[in-house]
């Protein structure tokens, strides 16, 4: 690789991180936001929203590294151009295809990024990620063992505890039961401990009573008790096994696997890291391939916004046609191909934009010496 081309290279770094880091936190945002109500309505607390809010970030990045070197692509060709270094380039016999070298290069290490998320970070993340979910939700005893509060784990149950310790002791227990309409069952006890027996939570309240109200006979029984065990499973939710989905398995695994989805998902990895590749050339040779303009950049950027659109919206079509059809994957790569044939177009295209364009802005110069 020249100079020349190395220089391009380096320059690309900071506008890639830049709107990586951007882009990425929108995004990240966004998703993390959908799993507050798995942390909220399960009692976490803001360390397991952070832990879940981390897992997330691979597929994050997934997505928005083709967006951020497409996006990096353009600002530093239009930063070229107002700068004149651009210019001097192509003065120099360094054309729209010479110009794209340093930008294939970067497509390569996005590439080599992409692969390194779809087909390992991304599989185990995901995974972890729905293992604490489903964790989360069979730890039905944080949803109301909070002390201070006032909790329903059951539709018709009101629990409350005065004071909780990490140990599973209680204070100042209270349990309401009015499932039954024909008697209402309050359980209350001045203490109160948290065990497992038979591999099923329990609570045994000490020093309390059992109140029990009829509320037609308008009849109340009240018995103490010294110590007395209730039973916490019959709120647990009926969760059951968790299934392990295509996109939670690595790449090598998805090969010989029989999971539904696992061969369009396994192409559809290899679709996102070959884009990844064509992604920054395609935002520069936007710009290179119409020649030199006073006027701007912006139809040409424009127009460049629209192809990555078409490309990732027929990369959707074509898998849903693979989806019906699992015999009709090679469609998948459909949208690849397109990307590289259209590169490779306006790079040939390009030569003579630059060439006329170049005499227009050299030819005064010598006119004028």
């Amino acid at each position: 690789m020249k100079r020349i081309d190395r220089y391009v290279l380096r320059q690309l770094v900071g506008p890639f991180l830049f709107f990586l880091v951007i882009f990425g936190g929108i995004l990240w945002l966004n998703q993390a936001l959908r799993i507050v109500d798995v942390v909220v309505s399960n009692g976490q607390s803001g360390l397991v929203f952070a832990e879940l809010s981390v897992y997330l970030l691979p597929k994050v990045l997934e997505t928005v590294v083709p967006v951020a070197a497409f996006a990096c692509a353009i600002y530093l060709t239009n930063r070229l151009y107002s700068e004149a270094e651009l210019v001097v380039f192509m003065g120099v016999g360094h054309g729209p295809a010479n110009a794209t070298v340093p930008f294939f290069a970067f497509g390569m290490i996005c590439f080599l990024l992409m692969s390194i998320l779809t087909h390992v970070l991304t599989p185990w993340s995901l995974s972890v990620l729905q293992n604490r979910q489903h964790e989360i939700s069979k730890e039905f005893l944080t949803q109301f063992v909070v002390a201070g509060e006032f909790a329903s784990p059951t539709d018709g149950v009101t629990v409350f505890f005065g004071e909780t310790t990490p140990e599973g002791n209680l204070r100042d227990v209270l349990i309401n039961d009015r499932r039954d309409e024909s008697v209402i069952v309050t359980h209350t006890a001045a203490s109160g401990q948290l065990i497992s027996s038979e591999n099923k939570p329990k609570l045994v309240l000490f020093d309390g009573s059992i109140q029990q109200f009829e509320p037609e006979a308008r009849k109340l029984s009240t018995i103490q008790f010294d110590s007395l065990s209730y039973d916490l499973s019959q709120f647990a939710k009926n969760i059951g096994e968790r299934t392990v989905a295509a996109r939670e398995m690595y790449s090598w695994d998805l090969a010989f696997a029989s999971v539904e989805g696992a061969s369009l998902e396994l192409h559809d990895r290899f679709v996102k890291s070959l884009l990844a590749i064509v992604v920054p050339v395609l935002g520069a040779i936007v710009l290179l391939s119409a020649g030199f303009s006073r006027n701007g950049f912006f139809l040409r950027i424009a127009l460049g916004v629209v192809f990555m659109v078409a490309i990732n919206s027929a990369r959707g079509v074509f898998q849903g046609f693979a989806e019906s059809d699992t015999g009709s994957w090679p469609l998948i790569y459909v949208p690849v191909l397109v990307a590289f044939l259209a590169v490779l177009f306006m790079v040939r295209m390009g030569q003579a934009p630059w060439k006329s364009g170049l005499r227009g802005i050299i030819s005064p110069q010598k006119a004028s010496l």
